[in-house]
């Protein structure tokens, strides 16, 4: 009896000791990084320069697969659903993981439950720019215009349920602008019709409209950062002009399925600290407009929750909707 007991208990504690073993070796195969969105865009072009110094960091093939659809959240999803052994993970903008969730139909995850944070990656920043033919020159003039003109000024929204739409719609409820809202796909063809006059103001990231506004082919009013932006010194913040709630920078963060063992998201975590503090890391994302910004697994964790609730409680009080 007791022979067979002590062979369980031998039994027990090997099984017990499989994961720790499991993790040090980690990744002892290729690790997929999932991006929701069609190639070419910002968001994959970072998590490229990511997984391969993940790659280079770690010792195995850090592979980026293109998961798009439904504005980011198919893919969010099937990261939600994998196993949580470190070798599915996930590189995500905002949308998905907070300002959209209020705003997409049936979200089939939890941001909060269903995912493991590893590390923010990148953050960005917005600018509220207008047409050079709109005859606003500063944002004062700009609202006095657009709340003495019901639907008469036009503003677009890149993507329906970003950080951009909603600082529309707040911006709309804060100031009693009559702003008429037009739905783009997509920031580039948005800002044609910005450059070329067929809307009226929008925000936008600074690095996709920075070029025009340095030529003059589109005024900037304000940006939405806590201090402002070094490539643009004469545009005041929002909080200069009186409107501290608007400090909204788009970002990007890496996850993981909930559940995953904390040493593996600690090493990966580790070496994205490292990545981050790498020059040509810095060079590479500054082209893309952005900056690294690692965070520790509990901060990032903090972040998102934060994030989430503040998002679902802007889309409530300004009613943003999808269409």
């Amino acid at each position: 009896m007791y022979r067979a007991l002590g062979l369980i208990l031998v039994i027990v504690f090997s099984l017990l000791a499989i994961p720790a073993a499991t993790a040090d070796d980690y990744p002892n195969k290729s690790v997929r990084i999932i991006v929701p969105y069609p190639p070419g865009g910002p968001t994959d072009i970072i998590s490229r320069h990511i997984a391969k110094r993940l790659s280079d960091e770690l010792g195995k093939q850090f592979i980026v697969e293109n998961k798009g659809g439904a504005n980011g959240v198919l893919g969010t999803q099937l990261v939600a659903m994998a196993k949580p052994d470190g070798y599915t993970l996930l590189f995500d903008p905002s949308g998905p993981l907070a300002s959209g969730l209020a705003l997409y139909k049936d979200i089939p995850y939890d941001v909060n439950r269903d995912f493991t944070a590893i590390s923010n990656a990148a953050v960005s920043s917005i600018v509220l720019v207008a047409s050079p033919s709109f005859p606003a020159s500063t944002y004062q003039e700009f609202i006095t215009i657009a709340k003495s003109k019901p639907d008469g000024v036009t503003a677009e929204l890149n993507t329906i349920g970003s950080i951009h739409h909603l600082l529309t719609a707040l911006l709309r409820e804060r100031t009693g602008a009559h702003l008429l809202l037009v739905p783009y796909k997509g920031s580039g063809p948005a800002i044609i019709d910005l450059v070329g006059g067929q809307v009226d103001v929008g925000f936008e990231s600074v690095p996709g409209v920075l070029s025009f506004i340095k030529s003059g082919k589109l005024r900037a009013y304000a940006v939405a950062t806590p201090n402002r932006v070094n490539s643009l010194p004469d545009v005041p913040t929002f909080k200069e002009l009186g409107m501290p709630e608007f400090v909204a920078e788009p970002w990007w963060a890496i996850l993981g399925p909930a559940g995953m063992p904390k040493d593996v998201v600690d090493k990966l975590s580790a070496a994205l600290q490292r990545i981050a503090k790498i020059p040509e890391v810095k060079e590479q994302f500054a082209r893309q407009g952005m900056v690294p910004d690692w965070m520790s697994p509990a901060d990032t964790t903090a972040f998102l929750r934060n994030e989430v609730a503040r998002w679902a409680k802007i889309a409530k009080e300004t009613g943003a909707k999808t269409e």
